[in-house]
Protein backbone atom coordinates (compact mmCIF):
# COMPACT_ATOMS: atom_id res chain seq x y z
CA UNK A 1 0.00 0.00 0.00
CA UNK A 2 1.32 3.28 -0.70
CA UNK A 3 0.22 5.71 2.22
CA UNK A 4 0.00 9.56 0.76
CA UNK A 5 1.04 12.55 3.20
CA UNK A 6 -1.23 15.62 2.28
CA UNK A 7 -1.22 18.38 4.84
CA UNK A 8 -3.40 21.47 4.30
CA UNK A 9 -3.70 24.92 5.78
CA UNK A 10 -5.74 27.29 4.14
CA UNK A 11 -6.14 26.28 0.64
CA UNK A 12 -9.81 25.69 -0.09
CA UNK A 13 -9.27 26.73 -3.86
CA UNK A 14 -6.70 24.45 -4.45
CA UNK A 15 -7.31 20.88 -2.41
CA UNK A 16 -10.23 19.83 -4.23
CA UNK A 17 -7.82 18.79 -7.32
CA UNK A 18 -5.28 17.79 -5.17
CA UNK A 19 -7.71 14.90 -3.12
CA UNK A 20 -9.27 14.39 -6.62
CA UNK A 21 -6.27 13.37 -8.66
CA UNK A 22 -5.47 11.13 -6.17
CA UNK A 23 -8.72 9.34 -6.15
CA UNK A 24 -8.57 8.80 -10.20
CA UNK A 25 -5.00 7.41 -9.61
CA UNK A 26 -5.02 4.39 -12.12
CA UNK A 27 -3.28 2.65 -9.14
CA UNK A 28 -5.45 1.96 -6.50
CA UNK A 29 -4.24 0.51 -3.28
CA UNK A 30 -3.68 3.67 -1.69
CA UNK A 31 -4.55 5.62 1.51
CA UNK A 32 -4.86 9.53 1.17
CA UNK A 33 -4.16 10.77 5.01
CA UNK A 34 -5.03 14.42 5.06
CA UNK A 35 -4.44 16.66 7.57
CA UNK A 36 -5.93 20.29 8.22
CA UNK A 37 -3.61 22.45 9.83
CA UNK A 38 -5.73 24.92 11.83
CA UNK A 39 -7.65 26.20 8.11
CA UNK A 40 -9.62 29.47 8.98
CA UNK A 41 -11.26 29.44 5.42
CA UNK A 42 -13.12 26.68 4.28
CA UNK A 43 -10.55 23.93 3.49
CA UNK A 44 -11.88 21.77 5.74
CA UNK A 45 -15.42 21.74 4.31
CA UNK A 46 -13.68 21.03 0.60
CA UNK A 47 -12.03 18.27 2.14
CA UNK A 48 -14.88 16.72 3.49
CA UNK A 49 -16.44 17.64 0.00
CA UNK A 50 -14.08 16.10 -2.12
CA UNK A 51 -13.24 12.65 -0.02
CA UNK A 52 -16.59 11.98 -1.20
CA UNK A 53 -17.09 9.72 1.59
CA UNK A 54 -13.97 7.13 0.25
CA UNK A 55 -12.77 5.30 2.84
CA UNK A 56 -9.32 5.38 1.78
CA UNK A 57 -9.38 8.87 2.66
CA UNK A 58 -8.29 9.51 6.70
CA UNK A 59 -8.67 12.94 7.69
CA UNK A 60 -6.76 14.38 10.81
CA UNK A 61 -6.98 18.29 12.25
CA UNK A 62 -4.66 19.92 14.40
CA UNK A 63 -4.24 23.47 15.74
CA UNK A 64 -2.20 25.13 13.23
CA UNK A 65 1.29 23.76 14.04
CA UNK A 66 3.09 24.21 10.22
CA UNK A 67 3.66 21.93 7.90
CA UNK A 68 6.29 19.54 9.15
CA UNK A 69 3.88 18.43 12.51
CA UNK A 70 1.08 18.43 10.16
CA UNK A 71 3.17 15.48 8.33
CA UNK A 72 4.05 13.94 11.33
CA UNK A 73 1.13 13.43 12.12
CA UNK A 74 0.26 11.43 9.24
CA UNK A 75 3.12 9.48 8.88
CA UNK A 76 2.41 8.78 12.68
CA UNK A 77 -0.71 7.15 11.41
CA UNK A 78 0.43 5.38 7.95
CA UNK A 79 -0.06 1.87 7.11
CA UNK A 80 1.98 1.58 3.73
CA UNK A 81 4.93 0.47 2.87
CA UNK A 82 5.62 3.32 0.52
CA UNK A 83 5.30 6.76 1.41
CA UNK A 84 4.38 9.46 -1.46
CA UNK A 85 4.16 13.19 -0.33
CA UNK A 86 1.44 15.59 -2.20
CA UNK A 87 0.95 19.75 -1.12
CA UNK A 88 -2.44 20.81 -1.09
CA UNK A 89 -1.98 23.23 -3.82
CA UNK A 90 -0.84 20.54 -6.28
CA UNK A 91 -1.64 17.63 -8.03
CA UNK A 92 -0.88 14.41 -9.53
CA UNK A 93 -1.35 12.73 -13.23
CA UNK A 94 -3.53 9.75 -13.50
CA UNK A 95 -0.38 7.39 -13.75
CA UNK A 96 1.88 9.09 -11.01
CA UNK A 97 1.32 6.21 -8.28
CA UNK A 98 1.14 3.08 -10.67
CA UNK A 99 4.61 3.86 -12.70
CA UNK A 100 6.91 4.90 -9.49
CA UNK A 101 5.60 1.28 -8.00
CA UNK A 102 6.31 -0.46 -11.66
CA UNK A 103 10.25 1.19 -11.02
CA UNK A 104 10.29 -0.15 -7.30
CA UNK A 105 9.46 -3.36 -8.26
CA UNK A 106 12.40 -3.47 -10.93
CA UNK A 107 14.85 -3.83 -7.78
CA UNK A 108 14.37 -4.11 -3.44
CA UNK A 109 17.63 -1.72 -3.49
CA UNK A 110 15.45 0.87 -4.52
CA UNK A 111 14.44 3.02 -2.19
CA UNK A 112 13.54 6.41 -3.38
CA UNK A 113 12.20 6.99 -6.95
CA UNK A 114 11.46 10.09 -8.74
CA UNK A 115 10.21 10.99 -11.77
CA UNK A 116 9.14 14.82 -14.26
CA UNK A 117 7.86 17.49 -12.61
CA UNK A 118 5.62 20.31 -14.44
CA UNK A 119 5.78 23.47 -12.84
CA UNK A 120 2.36 25.21 -13.61
CA UNK A 121 1.25 28.90 -13.08
CA UNK A 122 -0.90 29.92 -10.39
CA UNK A 123 -4.07 29.32 -12.38
CA UNK A 124 -2.92 25.49 -12.81
CA UNK A 125 -3.63 25.78 -16.62
CA UNK A 126 -0.44 25.78 -18.30
CA UNK A 127 2.80 24.25 -18.09
CA UNK A 128 5.79 27.29 -17.56
CA UNK A 129 8.55 24.61 -17.19
CA UNK A 130 9.53 21.05 -16.99
CA UNK A 131 12.30 19.96 -13.98
CA UNK A 132 13.24 16.31 -15.39
CA UNK A 133 15.68 14.40 -12.83
CA UNK A 134 18.97 12.50 -14.25
CA UNK A 135 20.88 10.65 -11.00
CA UNK A 136 20.51 7.33 -10.09
CA UNK A 137 22.77 5.60 -6.77
CA UNK A 138 22.80 6.67 -3.89
CA UNK A 139 21.59 10.68 -3.43
CA UNK A 140 23.24 11.56 0.08
CA UNK A 141 26.02 13.80 -1.55
CA UNK A 142 24.43 15.25 -4.18
CA UNK A 143 21.73 15.90 -1.65
CA UNK A 144 24.36 18.15 0.26
CA UNK A 145 25.43 19.71 -2.34
CA UNK A 146 21.97 21.14 -3.83
CA UNK A 147 22.21 19.19 -6.70
CA UNK A 148 19.07 19.78 -9.18
CA UNK A 149 19.86 16.21 -10.54
CA UNK A 150 17.79 14.96 -7.70
CA UNK A 151 16.14 17.25 -5.85
CA UNK A 152 12.84 19.14 -6.79
CA UNK A 153 10.94 19.06 -3.58
CA UNK A 154 8.15 16.59 -2.05
CA UNK A 155 8.20 14.41 -4.86
CA UNK A 156 10.03 11.31 -4.26
CA UNK A 157 8.14 8.23 -3.59
CA UNK A 158 9.79 6.62 -0.24
CA UNK A 159 9.94 2.61 0.29
CA UNK A 160 9.88 1.81 4.18
CA UNK A 161 11.70 -0.48 5.56
CA UNK A 162 11.25 -2.69 8.72
CA UNK A 163 11.56 -0.78 11.67
CA UNK A 164 11.85 2.66 9.44
CA UNK A 165 10.33 5.58 11.96
CA UNK A 166 11.52 9.08 9.90
CA UNK A 167 9.98 12.31 10.94
CA UNK A 168 10.29 15.52 9.94
CA UNK A 169 12.34 18.45 11.63
CA UNK A 170 9.66 20.46 13.29
CA UNK A 171 12.36 23.26 13.73
CA UNK A 172 13.25 23.73 10.18
CA UNK A 173 10.34 26.00 8.17
CA UNK A 174 12.18 25.47 4.58
CA UNK A 175 13.95 23.01 3.31
CA UNK A 176 12.84 20.05 5.68
CA UNK A 177 11.89 17.90 2.94
CA UNK A 178 15.72 18.44 1.43
CA UNK A 179 16.70 17.69 5.01
CA UNK A 180 14.86 14.29 5.54
CA UNK A 181 15.95 13.21 2.16
CA UNK A 182 19.45 13.76 3.36
CA UNK A 183 19.07 11.51 6.52
CA UNK A 184 16.81 9.17 5.06
CA UNK A 185 19.52 8.57 2.25
CA UNK A 186 22.68 8.87 4.80
CA UNK A 187 22.26 4.79 5.86
CA UNK A 188 22.19 3.82 2.11
CA UNK A 189 19.48 3.01 -0.41
CA UNK A 190 19.39 3.96 -4.11
CA UNK A 191 17.53 6.97 -6.12
CA UNK A 192 16.19 6.10 -9.35
CA UNK A 193 13.37 7.74 -11.19
CA UNK A 194 10.96 7.11 -14.15
CA UNK A 195 10.61 8.97 -17.43
CA UNK A 196 6.51 9.81 -16.74
CA UNK A 197 5.43 12.83 -15.24
CA UNK A 198 4.78 12.00 -11.45
CA UNK A 199 4.10 15.50 -10.19
CA UNK A 200 2.42 18.80 -11.06
CA UNK A 201 3.46 21.67 -9.11
CA UNK A 202 1.66 25.42 -8.55
CA UNK A 203 3.82 28.10 -8.76
CA UNK A 204 2.11 30.56 -6.64
CA UNK A 205 2.37 33.79 -5.00
CA UNK A 206 1.76 32.03 -1.61
CA UNK A 207 4.06 28.93 -1.18
CA UNK A 208 6.43 28.94 1.28
CA UNK A 209 8.81 29.11 -1.29
CA UNK A 210 8.14 32.62 -2.21
CA UNK A 211 9.31 34.00 1.46
CA UNK A 212 12.71 34.92 0.54
CA UNK A 213 14.05 35.35 3.75
CA UNK A 214 12.06 32.57 5.38
CA UNK A 215 14.58 30.57 2.65
CA UNK A 216 17.59 32.12 3.33
CA UNK A 217 17.40 31.40 7.28
CA UNK A 218 16.22 27.17 6.27
CA UNK A 219 19.53 27.02 4.14
CA UNK A 220 21.43 28.74 7.30
CA UNK A 221 19.54 25.82 9.49
CA UNK A 222 20.35 23.14 7.13
CA UNK A 223 24.11 24.17 7.26
CA UNK A 224 24.45 24.30 10.97
CA UNK A 225 22.10 20.69 11.05
CA UNK A 226 24.17 18.76 8.29
CA UNK A 227 27.92 20.27 9.76
CA UNK A 228 26.61 19.60 13.72
CA UNK A 229 25.67 16.09 12.72
CA UNK A 230 28.35 15.69 10.78
CA UNK A 231 26.82 14.77 7.36
CA UNK A 232 29.44 16.98 5.32
CA UNK A 233 32.70 16.22 3.80
CA UNK A 234 34.71 19.44 3.37
CA UNK A 235 34.03 19.05 -0.27
CA UNK A 236 30.14 18.95 0.23
CA UNK A 237 30.58 21.94 2.45
CA UNK A 238 32.10 24.00 0.07
CA UNK A 239 30.15 23.16 -2.47
CA UNK A 240 26.83 23.70 -0.11
CA UNK A 241 28.09 27.32 0.77
CA UNK A 242 28.37 28.71 -2.96
CA UNK A 243 25.43 26.86 -3.78
CA UNK A 244 23.00 29.06 -1.28
CA UNK A 245 25.47 32.41 -1.48
CA UNK A 246 24.59 31.99 -5.20
CA UNK A 247 20.88 30.60 -5.37
CA UNK A 248 20.01 33.88 -2.40
CA UNK A 249 22.43 36.25 -4.52
CA UNK A 250 19.92 35.56 -7.80
CA UNK A 251 16.92 35.55 -5.74
CA UNK A 252 16.68 38.70 -4.23
CA UNK A 253 18.29 40.20 -6.55
CA UNK A 254 15.11 39.12 -9.11
CA UNK A 255 13.47 40.56 -6.33
CA UNK A 256 15.07 43.85 -6.48
CA UNK A 257 16.23 43.80 -3.44
CA UNK A 258 19.85 44.86 -4.08
CA UNK A 259 21.08 45.20 -0.77
CA UNK A 260 20.33 42.03 0.23
CA UNK A 261 21.61 40.27 -2.81
CA UNK A 262 24.90 42.30 -2.52
CA UNK A 263 25.13 40.97 0.99
CA UNK A 264 25.21 37.32 -0.50
CA UNK A 265 27.81 38.46 -3.18
CA UNK A 266 30.30 39.79 -1.15
CA UNK A 267 29.92 37.02 2.14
Amino acid sequence: MISIILPCYNCQSYIGRAIDSVIRQSYTDWELLIVDDGSTDQSLETICKHSGGDSRVRIFTQPNSGVSKARNLALENARGEFIALLDADDWLPQDSLKVRMEKFRESVDTAFVDGRVHVYNESGDAIERTWIPTFQGNPHHKLLRLSSTCFFGPTWMIRRRPGDIFRFSENVRHGEDLLLYAELSRSGGIYDYVDDTIYCYRNRAGSAMKNIDGLAVGYLALRKIFTESNHFTLTDRLIFEYKIRRIMFLTYLRSRNIAKALRYLVR
